[in-house]
């Protein structure tokens, strides 16, 4: 987890004047260049109306937002699903693209997920000397290969979630080497949150990088209709763009090596609104748009002349969004937490969904999630599927999180248990995604661009490793 060069402040009423706080934090003289670069002089005057549009119709989001709460965020039962030919329903298909999240109801079963929390809970009594997140209380485990863990990510059903939901994405050029339809493993923590706990807290942020949003070409390029003053014809859902564009720039703590299109977390417990849960701003299309243009309108008028990009700043794995650098999202009002998960519950959100977590757990039972991201085979992440196999066999943590919150710890090498075996993965999909069995570069029905994708990993992974 990165921590953001910029504190978090006191909720900030949407009116107040900005110049009655200090100035946000200044970056290198480039980044002043790189947004003239961005902004070109003839589209400034549709970007300035633009941008008020945007104000008022943000305005009324969070109303709408706030009167829903947990209504906001649509739900949908894996079995239905699954009835449907792998494919969300419809009407709830709609729902989630404006929110940019999705919850999968009973993914696997209750007995399953319950016996993967008792086993990780045994196994950190066992090797506390792993560490974690706080220090005096790990909430967060630095485990990445724990047969659980192991298991869930090559789990039949959680392989198919991961697809069904990746079907809310689109891709304009078939000839593109993407394919949506084959993960690629990317090993993360767990959650084991206690009741009461109060140490632990995550604000509102995204992932999936900071300054890169505006700084890499490619990265930008998803955002060009914000840029050029149609905000309403930003489409958060095309994938073309996506695969390429540089997420980590900087390559320091808190970066990021994959694409992942999706954050998810598999919830292992009983936990509601108010038990350490996971909160989300469901409004995709207008929050994004107005986080990508804020560090141009600070004092609400035009001006590219100021090296600011609040919350966003090289070598920062997140960006934080604030009350005060961002009020017109009204944090205190849009932000709103996820429905009562269960054991086998899915929960998805788009990468570029803000989300933050619950200050306080006040719930009598233990808040436990796997996290579990929908990472597509696209080339960036053919080579995050190289180390990410290199990591399960040296029983090591993937390179992301190398330097995860200090150290050292005690590594999973040393546990006679630990569950980085070919045994515990429990598909030829999931076998695929560690990169463990090729991909079927011939399979009927795909296009050109999977195809050529999946040629392409199954040649790097007979590669030499590094």
């Amino acid at each position: 987890m990165a921590t953001s060069s910029m504190t978090t402040e006191s909720a900030t009423d949407p009116g107040t004047r900005l110049d009655a706080f200090p100035e946000p934090v200044r970056l290198d003289q480039r980044f002043a260049a790189l947004k003239r670069e961005i902004i070109r002089p003839e589209d400034e005057a549709a970007l300035s109306s633009s941008y008020e549009r945007l104000k008022e119709a943000l305005s009324a989001e969070v109303e709408r937002l706030s009167n829903l709460q947990q209504a906001a965020i649509p739900e949908v039962e894996w079995a239905d699903i699954k009835a449907n030919g792998g494919r969300i329903p419809k009407d709830i298909a709609e729902k989630a693209r404006h929110a940019g999240c999705v919850l999968f109801r009973g993914v696997v079963s209750e007995e399953q997920a319950l016996s993967w929390k008792k086993e990780l809970m045994e196994y950190t009594t066992k090797h506390r000397a792993v560490g974690g997140r706080p220090l005096s209380n790990p909430t967060f485990w630095l485990l990445y290969w724990t047969r659980p863990q192991v298991q869930m990510r090559s789990h039949p059903e959680v392989l198919q979630a991961m697809n069904a939901v990746m079907k809310l994405w689109h891709i304009d050029d078939g000839d593109l080497p993407i394919d949506m339809e084959s993960q690629v493993v990317y090993a993360d923590r767990f959650r084991i949150r206690k009741a009461g706990d109060k140490e632990y807290t995550l604000k509102a942020h995204l992932d999936s990088s900071a300054i890169e949003r505006w700084e890499d070409p490619k990265y930008r390029s998803n955002y060009e209709a914000i840029f050029r003053g149609n905000w309403e014809d930003y489409d958060p859902w095309r994938m073309d763009n996506r695969p390429d564009a540089k997420v980590d720039l900087y390559r320091q703590r808190g970066s990021c090596s994959a694409f992942r299109a999706m954050q998810g977390w598999l919830s292992l417990s009983d936990c509601g609104p108010g038990e350490g849960t996971l909160r989300l701003l469901p409004s995709l299309q207008m929050s994004m748009a107005y986080i990508m243009l804020r560090p141009f309108f600070l004092q609400e008028k035009l001006d590219v002349t100021q090296s600011t990009f609040p919350g966003a700043s090289p070598g920062n794995g997140q960006l934080y969004p604030t009350a005060k650098f961002h009020p017109h999202l009204q944090l205190d009002k849009s932000v709103i937490s996820v429905p009562k998960v269960r054991p086998g519950d899915y929960m998805f959100w788009h990468a570029d969904l803000v989300h933050e977590v619950e200050d306080q757990h006040n719930g009598k039972l233990d808040s436990t999630v796997f996290y579990n991201a929908s990472v597509p085979l696209c080339p960036y992440n053919i080579e995050n599927m190289r180390r990410m196999l290199k990591s399960f066999r040296d029983v090591e943590p993937p390179a992301d999180f190398y330097l995860d919150m200090g150290g050292p710890f005690e590594v999973e090498a040393k546990h006679e248990d630990h569950g980085a075996r070919e045994e515990n993965i429990l598909s030829l999909e999931g076998r695929r995604a560690l990169g463990l069995e090729s991909f079927d570069e011939h399979e009927s029905g795909i296009s050109e661009g999977q195809s050529r994708v999946r040629k392409m990993a199954n040649e790097a992974m007979r590669l030499p490793d590094d």
